[in-house]
Protein backbone atom coordinates (compact mmCIF):
# COMPACT_ATOMS: atom_id res chain seq x y z
CA UNK A 1 0.00 0.00 0.00
CA UNK A 2 0.94 3.64 -1.15
CA UNK A 3 2.74 5.03 2.09
CA UNK A 4 2.66 2.54 4.56
CA UNK A 5 5.53 1.56 6.71
CA UNK A 6 5.48 -2.20 6.70
CA UNK A 7 7.87 -3.03 9.77
CA UNK A 8 8.65 -6.80 10.37
CA UNK A 9 9.39 -7.53 14.31
CA UNK A 10 9.51 -5.06 16.76
CA UNK A 11 12.80 -3.44 18.67
CA UNK A 12 11.27 -5.12 22.03
CA UNK A 13 11.60 -8.13 20.68
CA UNK A 14 15.52 -7.80 19.74
CA UNK A 15 16.09 -6.09 23.34
CA UNK A 16 14.69 -9.35 24.84
CA UNK A 17 16.92 -11.59 22.52
CA UNK A 18 14.60 -12.64 19.54
CA UNK A 19 16.71 -12.35 16.96
CA UNK A 20 16.00 -15.57 14.89
CA UNK A 21 15.65 -14.62 11.28
CA UNK A 22 11.50 -15.48 10.63
CA UNK A 23 10.93 -13.69 7.20
CA UNK A 24 12.17 -14.57 3.92
CA UNK A 25 13.96 -11.34 2.06
CA UNK A 26 11.98 -12.07 -1.11
CA UNK A 27 8.87 -12.44 0.96
CA UNK A 28 9.74 -8.87 2.50
CA UNK A 29 9.85 -7.00 -0.90
CA UNK A 30 6.36 -7.87 -1.60
CA UNK A 31 5.72 -4.73 0.76
CA UNK A 32 8.27 -2.35 -0.33
CA UNK A 33 11.72 -1.59 -2.23
CA UNK A 34 13.11 0.71 0.01
CA UNK A 35 14.17 -0.28 3.84
CA UNK A 36 16.41 -1.28 6.09
CA UNK A 37 16.64 -3.80 9.01
CA UNK A 38 19.03 -7.08 9.88
CA UNK A 39 19.37 -10.29 9.26
CA UNK A 40 19.14 -13.66 11.41
CA UNK A 41 20.68 -13.26 14.40
CA UNK A 42 21.60 -9.42 14.20
CA UNK A 43 23.57 -10.40 10.79
CA UNK A 44 25.11 -7.31 9.71
CA UNK A 45 23.14 -4.37 8.71
CA UNK A 46 20.57 -4.29 5.93
CA UNK A 47 20.05 -1.91 3.13
CA UNK A 48 17.15 -2.18 0.24
CA UNK A 49 17.74 0.40 -2.68
CA UNK A 50 15.58 0.03 -5.77
CA UNK A 51 14.10 -3.08 -4.97
CA UNK A 52 17.44 -5.04 -4.00
CA UNK A 53 18.84 -5.93 -0.90
CA UNK A 54 22.16 -5.30 0.07
CA UNK A 55 23.72 -6.30 3.62
CA UNK A 56 26.67 -4.26 5.41
CA UNK A 57 29.09 -7.24 6.84
CA UNK A 58 31.74 -6.73 9.56
CA UNK A 59 34.52 -5.61 6.62
CA UNK A 60 32.18 -2.39 6.06
CA UNK A 61 31.39 -3.66 2.41
CA UNK A 62 28.38 -4.21 0.84
CA UNK A 63 27.04 -7.45 -0.38
CA UNK A 64 24.00 -8.22 -2.89
CA UNK A 65 21.72 -10.55 -0.53
CA UNK A 66 19.73 -13.70 -1.73
CA UNK A 67 16.04 -14.26 -1.99
CA UNK A 68 16.11 -16.59 0.85
CA UNK A 69 18.25 -14.21 3.19
CA UNK A 70 16.38 -14.04 6.44
CA UNK A 71 15.22 -10.55 7.89
CA UNK A 72 14.96 -10.63 12.00
CA UNK A 73 13.75 -6.72 11.71
CA UNK A 74 12.73 -4.89 8.85
CA UNK A 75 11.23 -1.14 8.08
CA UNK A 76 10.31 -0.92 4.27
CA UNK A 77 8.11 1.37 1.93
CA UNK A 78 7.24 1.95 -1.78
CA UNK A 79 9.20 4.54 -2.38
CA UNK A 80 7.25 7.83 -3.65
CA UNK A 81 9.32 10.59 -2.67
CA UNK A 82 9.33 13.89 -3.24
CA UNK A 83 11.82 16.65 -3.56
CA UNK A 84 12.47 19.05 -0.16
CA UNK A 85 15.74 20.18 -0.20
CA UNK A 86 19.42 20.53 -0.88
CA UNK A 87 21.86 20.79 1.44
CA UNK A 88 25.73 21.48 1.59
CA UNK A 89 28.25 21.79 4.86
CA UNK A 90 26.01 20.73 7.53
CA UNK A 91 25.80 17.77 10.36
CA UNK A 92 23.60 15.05 10.22
CA UNK A 93 21.16 15.78 13.70
CA UNK A 94 20.85 19.59 12.28
CA UNK A 95 19.75 18.69 8.83
CA UNK A 96 17.31 15.51 10.21
CA UNK A 97 15.88 18.25 12.43
CA UNK A 98 15.19 20.93 10.02
CA UNK A 99 13.68 17.64 7.78
CA UNK A 100 11.29 16.98 10.62
CA UNK A 101 10.27 20.19 11.53
CA UNK A 102 9.77 21.99 7.84
CA UNK A 103 7.61 18.99 7.50
CA UNK A 104 5.79 18.88 10.47
CA UNK A 105 6.10 15.30 11.12
CA UNK A 106 7.06 14.80 14.66
CA UNK A 107 3.74 13.19 15.36
CA UNK A 108 3.60 11.03 12.31
CA UNK A 109 5.73 8.38 9.89
CA UNK A 110 8.37 10.05 8.02
CA UNK A 111 10.64 8.15 5.23
CA UNK A 112 13.23 10.59 4.27
CA UNK A 113 16.11 9.85 1.28
CA UNK A 114 19.50 11.45 1.31
CA UNK A 115 21.54 11.56 -1.82
CA UNK A 116 25.34 12.76 -2.64
CA UNK A 117 28.42 13.82 -1.13
CA UNK A 118 29.00 13.17 2.78
CA UNK A 119 31.95 14.71 3.84
CA UNK A 120 32.27 12.22 6.54
CA UNK A 121 30.36 9.53 7.51
CA UNK A 122 30.54 6.80 10.50
CA UNK A 123 28.57 3.95 10.54
CA UNK A 124 28.73 0.54 11.94
CA UNK A 125 27.48 -3.32 11.96
CA UNK A 126 27.41 -6.31 14.09
CA UNK A 127 28.84 -9.66 13.26
CA UNK A 128 26.36 -12.66 13.40
CA UNK A 129 25.51 -14.15 16.66
CA UNK A 130 24.55 -17.77 17.28
CA UNK A 131 22.10 -19.18 19.82
CA UNK A 132 21.60 -19.16 22.44
CA UNK A 133 22.06 -15.30 21.36
CA UNK A 134 23.75 -13.07 23.63
CA UNK A 135 21.74 -9.84 24.53
CA UNK A 136 21.70 -7.09 22.44
CA UNK A 137 23.17 -4.70 24.63
CA UNK A 138 26.14 -7.27 24.10
CA UNK A 139 25.77 -7.47 20.49
CA UNK A 140 26.11 -3.09 20.67
CA UNK A 141 29.58 -3.62 22.66
CA UNK A 142 31.13 -6.02 20.06
CA UNK A 143 30.00 -3.64 17.16
CA UNK A 144 32.41 -2.15 14.27
CA UNK A 145 32.86 0.99 12.96
CA UNK A 146 33.84 2.19 9.74
CA UNK A 147 34.43 5.90 8.53
CA UNK A 148 34.71 7.09 4.93
CA UNK A 149 35.56 10.61 3.60
CA UNK A 150 34.03 12.51 0.75
CA UNK A 151 31.75 9.16 0.03
CA UNK A 152 29.07 9.33 -2.93
CA UNK A 153 25.88 7.51 -1.63
CA UNK A 154 22.30 7.24 -0.60
CA UNK A 155 21.29 7.79 3.41
CA UNK A 156 18.05 5.84 3.80
CA UNK A 157 16.01 7.30 6.97
CA UNK A 158 13.07 6.36 9.01
CA UNK A 159 11.40 8.50 11.48
CA UNK A 160 9.39 7.02 14.62
CA UNK A 161 7.15 9.06 17.08
CA UNK A 162 8.26 8.59 20.79
CA UNK A 163 5.21 6.87 21.48
CA UNK A 164 5.98 4.07 18.72
CA UNK A 165 9.33 3.37 21.47
CA UNK A 166 9.65 -0.09 21.46
CA UNK A 167 7.66 -1.09 18.57
CA UNK A 168 10.25 0.89 16.57
CA UNK A 169 13.13 3.13 17.33
CA UNK A 170 11.85 6.37 18.03
CA UNK A 171 13.75 9.16 16.66
CA UNK A 172 15.28 9.10 13.26
CA UNK A 173 17.18 5.54 12.56
CA UNK A 174 19.25 5.73 9.65
CA UNK A 175 21.32 3.15 7.29
CA UNK A 176 23.93 4.29 4.52
CA UNK A 177 25.07 2.71 1.36
CA UNK A 178 27.48 4.13 -0.82
CA UNK A 179 27.26 3.96 -4.63
CA UNK A 180 30.10 1.46 -5.07
CA UNK A 181 29.39 -0.72 -2.08
CA UNK A 182 32.48 -0.04 -0.67
CA UNK A 183 30.83 1.18 2.73
CA UNK A 184 28.08 1.08 4.16
CA UNK A 185 25.88 0.43 7.57
CA UNK A 186 24.17 2.03 10.33
CA UNK A 187 25.17 5.71 10.31
CA UNK A 188 25.92 7.00 13.87
CA UNK A 189 27.44 10.52 12.76
CA UNK A 190 27.62 12.35 9.23
CA UNK A 191 28.70 15.76 7.78
CA UNK A 192 26.67 16.46 4.55
CA UNK A 193 29.03 17.61 1.67
CA UNK A 194 26.56 18.59 -1.18
CA UNK A 195 23.13 16.72 -0.52
CA UNK A 196 19.47 16.17 -2.13
CA UNK A 197 16.57 15.41 0.35
CA UNK A 198 13.85 13.61 -0.78
CA UNK A 199 11.00 13.11 1.73
CA UNK A 200 7.89 10.55 1.86
CA UNK A 201 5.26 11.06 4.81
CA UNK A 202 4.05 8.00 5.96
CA UNK A 203 0.57 7.49 6.35
CA UNK A 204 -0.03 4.17 7.59
CA UNK A 205 1.78 1.29 10.08
CA UNK A 206 1.56 -2.45 9.05
CA UNK A 207 2.98 -4.16 11.95
CA UNK A 208 4.05 -7.82 10.92
CA UNK A 209 4.46 -9.77 13.31
CA UNK A 210 6.58 -13.26 13.55
CA UNK A 211 3.70 -15.84 14.61
CA UNK A 212 5.25 -18.67 13.22
CA UNK A 213 7.87 -18.67 15.62
CA UNK A 214 7.50 -20.70 18.79
CA UNK A 215 9.53 -18.41 20.91
CA UNK A 216 8.06 -15.49 19.81
CA UNK A 217 4.75 -16.85 20.84
CA UNK A 218 6.08 -17.98 24.22
CA UNK A 219 8.69 -15.36 25.09
CA UNK A 220 7.43 -12.35 27.88
CA UNK A 221 7.55 -8.81 25.96
CA UNK A 222 5.45 -7.09 28.97
CA UNK A 223 8.82 -5.61 31.15
CA UNK A 224 10.12 -2.34 29.06
CA UNK A 225 12.02 -1.33 32.06
CA UNK A 226 15.26 -1.92 30.31
CA UNK A 227 14.02 -0.94 26.78
CA UNK A 228 15.36 2.93 26.22
CA UNK A 229 18.48 2.11 27.61
CA UNK A 230 19.32 -0.87 25.18
CA UNK A 231 18.24 0.90 22.31
CA UNK A 232 20.62 4.10 23.35
CA UNK A 233 23.41 1.57 23.27
CA UNK A 234 22.28 -0.04 20.18
CA UNK A 235 21.39 2.41 17.70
Amino acid sequence: MKNTLFQHGTMQMLVEGLLDGTLPLAELLKHGDIGIGTGDGVDGELVILDGIGYKIDTTGKAVKLPPDFKVTYADVSFADYHDFKSYQDIELEEMLSQVLTANNAQNRFLAVKTNGVFQKIRTRSSKKSQKPYPSLGEIAQNQVEFEAENITGTMISYYTPKVFQGVGVSGFHNHFLADNLSVGGHVLAATMKDVTVSVQLLDNLQLHLPVDSQDFLDADLTDITKLDQVISKSE
